[in-house]
């Protein structure tokens, strides 16, 4: 319950989105940022169930071997959410470098799975092979893309 009277009703703001209870295949991190959205709110990031994912497909294959980027990097380039891009990476049999996509915090997401459900290597060692370095499981901030050194991998 939001704890909104009856009066305040408006359409699908009325519905929150429930923080407190992260579904089991979405990383926690991620959840948490949608604090304060309304289903109105997440229906526009998302244009629709059809999304045109080929930014996203156009940044991961711009990222090169030893480098890594976060799912916020990669939201606010193609003016999107991390859950949606966290979901397709996971089912996109097609998005180049998954692995190379980690949390705000530098490290591989809870939520994190293969698009081929025969891969057993894990993300971070296929980073660690790659030259990312790691310390305790968090990723060398040094070798972060960011969010301007991704949009200029889009604008060519």
């Amino acid at each position: 319950m939001t704890g909104r009277s009856v009066d305040g009703i408006q359409g699908t703001t009325w519905w929150d989105v429930d923080t407190t209870h992260v579904p089991a295949d979405i990383d926690p991190e991620a959840w948490a940022t949608l604090a304060g959205s309304d289903l109105t709110a997440l229906a526009r990031q998302l244009s629709g169930t059809r999304k045109d994912w080929t930014g996203l497909h156009t940044l991961l294959s711009g990222v090169p071997s030893g480098r890594w980027t976060t799912y916020g990097d990669l939201a606010a380039v193609i003016e999107s959410h991390t859950v949606p891009i966290g979901q397709h990476l996971s089912t996109c049999g097609r998005c180049p470098n998954p692995w190379r996509v980690l949390t705000a915090a530098g490290k591989v997401s809870s939520g994190f799975r293969w698009s081929d459900p025969s891969r057993t290597d894990s993300p971070l060692s296929v980073l660690v092979g790659e030259g990312v370095r790691f310390d305790g499981g968090t990723a060398d901030p040094d070798q972060r893309l960011r969010e301007d050194e991704l949009r200029q991998l889009l604008d060519g």
